[in-house]
This record gives C-alpha cells, structure tokens and sequence, in this order.
C-alpha cells in the first residue's frame, strides 16, 4: 500500500512538471513553427540574410512594425558559428509579437512567436542585421576558445574614444577604424559588440568591453550617421 502510495505521488510530481512546463499565461501565446529551415552553413559567413528570409516565408508579421534586433551567436576558435540566436518584435494581426530564430551549427533554424504586450521604440531590425553581414569574419583573430558576439541597443548618449581599443564603422564589408565617435541623440541606437570568450589574462573575465583590448566595437551605417560626431583613424596618410 505505501509503494502504491508512493507511486502515485511520484506520477503527480511529474505531471505537475510537465504542466508548468508546457503552460504559459493568459496574453503570452507562443507559436512554435512546424517547418524547420535548413540554412547554408559556410565558415566565416553566417547566415545572417538568410534568417530574415527564412522567418518572412513562414512568420506572417507586419513588417513595417518590425523593431528591435536581439541579436547573439557564439564562434568557436576556427571562426565557425556553434549558434545563433535572433529576435524582434513585430506585430501580427495588429497585435504585439517577438519573433525568434535559433540556428543550430548544422544550419536548422527553429522558429517561434510569443505575444507580448509591448511594443519598443526601436529601429528596424534589418539594418543591423544587414551591418552584422558585412562584417568581414575572416579577419578576425577568434583566440584559444573563441568569440561572442552581441547586439546592444543603447538609450543615452555615450561616448567612445581611446579608452577602446577597436571601435570600427562598417563600411562595404570593410570595418574601418575610428579614433572618436559620441552620440547625443533622442534615437535608440546600436552597437555591435564581438569579444573574446577566454579571459585576457587568463584569470578574470572583463567587467566592461572597454577592459579588453581584444574587443571590437562595430558601428552600423545608421549609427555613424546618427552620432553627434565621427572622427576616423589615420590611414595610409587620409582620415
């Protein structure tokens, strides 16, 4: 009788697991999509068009109302992406969506929605996407284990000078060096931030991305033409 007891209190757990995994509260449906997109997988050149593509084909979001990229993907130290994780919101039927795309190291691309209330006062995500693309990954160091690479949004005004080692504008898939760019604008704005996953001393991981000298900070075209001034490295004798 207690084994029988005990049984059933066990059967009760793991239903009670499985239920608050699967449940979700009242105004956040999620959709998680059948088709699964398999993407080209090439070394140093992600994906990254071809996620957008994948989810306009099979996510029917209002793109006008698309904002905010999320963006964050991890390479291994032979510059091969091991994932890549982007989002934005979008709204769907005139109802507020963030939109997701995880991509697995083969290319598979599994997508999803979840209704949230909430709409950000953020740029189309596709010029940040389209900046990320350009980067040229094949001149980049990636170090003993590797490198991060984020999409940061930004609400105040900022300045970034020699404190930073790298800070770069994305050019023609090119990224040219600056010395000095400030930003005082009402606009969110965006910087792309790739760093190294191994601490640079082999012992504490930075606390701010000005702390490694190996940390590049990349600026998209809209930022350089939003930001309150630019000045550009000296390079073979021009600025």
């Amino acid at each position: 009788m207690r084994d029988r007891w005990l049984i059933l209190g066990i059967v009760i757990v793991v239903i009670f697991v499985f239920w608050r995994a699967s449940y979700v509260p009242p105004g956040y449906e999620t959709i998680k999509y059948e088709t699964v997109p398999v993407l080209p997988v090439e070394e140093y050149d992600p994906p990254f068009l071809e996620i957008w593509e994948a989810m306009e084909r099979e996510i029917p979001f209002e793109n006008e109302t698309a904002k905010s990229p999320l963006l964050v993907m991890e390479f291994d130290r032979n510059g091969s992406f091991t994932y890549i994780q982007f989002a934005f919101f979008a709204d769907m039927e005139g109802e507020p969506w963030v939109h997701s795309a995880f991509v697995l190291q083969n290319g598979s691309t599994y997508l999803s929605s979840q209704r949230l209330d909430y709409r950000p006062p953020h740029a189309h995500p596709l010029g940040a996407l389209a900046a990320v693309d350009e980067i040229p990954f094949d001149e980049i160091s990636y170090g003993m284990k590797g490198m991060s690479l984020k999409v940061f949004y930004h609400e105040q005004n900022r300045t970034y000078d020699d404190t930073y080692k790298n800070i770069y504008a994305v050019e023609n898939g090119t990224l040219r060096p600056l010395e000095f760019i400030s930003f005082a604008t009402t606009e969110v704005w965006n910087t792309i931030e790739i760093y190294p996953r191994d601490p640079p001393d082999g012992n504490r991981t930075p606390t701010t991305i000005d702390e490694d000298p190996r940390a590049l900070v990349v600026f998209p075209p809209r930022e350089i033409a939003l930001a309150e001034r630019v000045l550009y490295a000296e390079t073979n004798g021009t600025e």
